[in-house]
């Protein structure tokens, strides 16, 4: 499809009349078509040592059916006239290729290899920084979404990067991590910050000692550390987990969080990675208050499991890239702030742990159960922060966290990760303040 086709709604028209002459029975149908170009680098050492450049671009059908059933069928069709055949189910013709036009990435590119740069001056003005390492992917995609009421195009822009700075003190070698990302343009991220964080994040750990192995109080830190949130707490939500009889299943209205906790799932905040006007399938988003003061009051529903539970889709269809199944996932997970500063909460444990930065980890969907990496923690003392510990894990169950959850600060961060989910993975958004969580199981090599 030409990048015309993609910002001009009316050569997408016959397409959607097809739509509503073709699957009028069923309870939702849509074209989702995409045009991608892509980089992706790895820069060390104040060089570029590795590019790869990619484009690709297709569309699918996808439909839904009254009882909740789903199919989609994809395509290599990029033109208008190509996908109305592929609605149709017709063969497709000899593919055209796509046509040339300017590089929209060489602008982008540029800046990112300037910011590149200040991160890595930025993080070895730290003396014991020895070593800067980022992987960087820089996308733009052209959307379009046909139903058989709208026809809908959108460009998402996608900057993310995985920062690490090496230091060293003798023998002893520490890593500092960071993800920054944003929806909206290379100049949204601060070289500088980024560099001095990571730059102290690695000079912190030189110093660590083990972390004792204990049911503890855990404190985490406002942006990032919403991913525990995400990925414990929020996933069990998603529709199809709901409907294969999730921990949340069939418990609209109760009380799931301790009062206060209100979490949202909000599409719709400017430059996070998970924000977008219309889901995969056309449906128009806003923020979904899933946990209400405590109480769950909403499920993440894409067409599909919305039909299966008679409700409505709450604009949580997305997919990879066209040539994968809609499914439920978040976009942004928003924890609203609370009444705490972040040092009253610190001041308010006398016995604990602080997670500055929740890394990967495991996570049963249905369930919660989860174990995440602590990056960068330190021990609570006496109601202080005190040594930094070692990369250590903190486990438990979702929802117990959620019930667990007794103090929520007034300080609020944007965060990024990456969530895979069968096998797709797509960009997500943590924001947030400071959370208290009463007791989780911390690994590490003391008791």
């Amino acid at each position: 499809m030409t990048d015309d086709t993609l910002s001009d709604v009316d050569a997408l028209a016959p397409v959607r009349a097809a739509l509503v002459q073709r699957y009028a029975r069923h309870v939702s149908a849509s074209v989702f078509v995409e045009d991608a170009s892509r980089l992706d680098l790895r820069y060390s050492d104040g060089a570029v040592r590795d590019l790869t450049r990619s484009e690709h671009g297709g569309s699918a059908v996808r439909l839904t059916d009254a009882r909740g059933g789903s199919s989609f069928r994809a395509t290599g069709a990029r033109d208008a006239d190509e996908v109305l055949r592929a609605v149709h189910g017709d063969p497709p013709r000899t593919p055209r290729g796509r046509p040339s036009r300017p590089d929209e990435l060489a602008e982008p590119a540029a800046e990112l290899l300037t910011l590149l740069a200040t991160i890595d001056a930025s993080a070895r003005r730290t003396a014991a920084v020895e070593q800067v390492l980022v992987d960087a992917e820089l996308v733009r995609r052209r959307i379009a979404v046909v139903t058989r009421d709208d026809v809908l195009s959108d460009v998402r822009t996608l900057v993310y990067l995985t920062v690490r700075a090496v230091a060293r003190n003798g023998s002893r070698t520490a890593t500092g991590f960071m993800t920054p990302a944003t929806s909206g343009a290379v100049g949204a991220l601060d070289g500088e910050r980024i560099g001095e964080t990571v730059a102290r994040r690695s000079a912190t750990s030189l110093h660590a000692r083990p972390a004792p192995i204990a049911h503890l109080p855990v404190v985490v830190g406002p942006g990032r550390g919403i991913v525990l949130i995400h990925e414990a707490c929020c996933h069990p939500l998603e529709g199809d987990e709901v409907l294969l009889g999730s921990v949340h299943a069939g418990r609209l209205g109760d009380r799931i969080g301790a009062e206060g906790l209100t979490i949202l799932d909000d599409p719709t905040i400017p430059s996070a990675v998970g924000s977008y006007a219309f889901d995969d399938e056309g449906v128009a988003t806003s923020a979904t208050r899933v946990v209400e003061d405590g109480r769950l009051s909403s499920y993440l529903l894409d067409r599909s499991s919305a039909a299966a539970l008679r409700a409505t889709s709450t604009g949580n269809g997305r997919v990879d890239s066209f040539r994968s199944p809609v499914i439920p996932r978040m976009s942004n997970t928003s924890v609203a702030p609370g009444p705490w500063t972040p040092a009253e909460i610190i001041a308010d444990t006398p016995r604990g742990i602080y997670a500055e930065n929740v890394g990967g980890g495991e996570v049963v969907e249905s369930t919660g159960e989860f174990v995440f990496r602590v990056l960068d923690g330190f021990l609570i003392e006496d109601g202080r922060l005190t040594d930094p510990i070692e990369e250590t894990t903190v486990s438990g169950q979702g929802a117990s966290v959620l019930a667990g959850i007794d103090r929520v600060g007034d300080d609020v961060a944007l965060g990024a990760a990456k969530c895979g989910k069968f096998g797709q993975f797509v960009p997500v958004g943590v924001h947030g303040p400071t959370l208290r969580i009463d007791s989780l199981l911390v690994g590490g090599t003391q008791r």
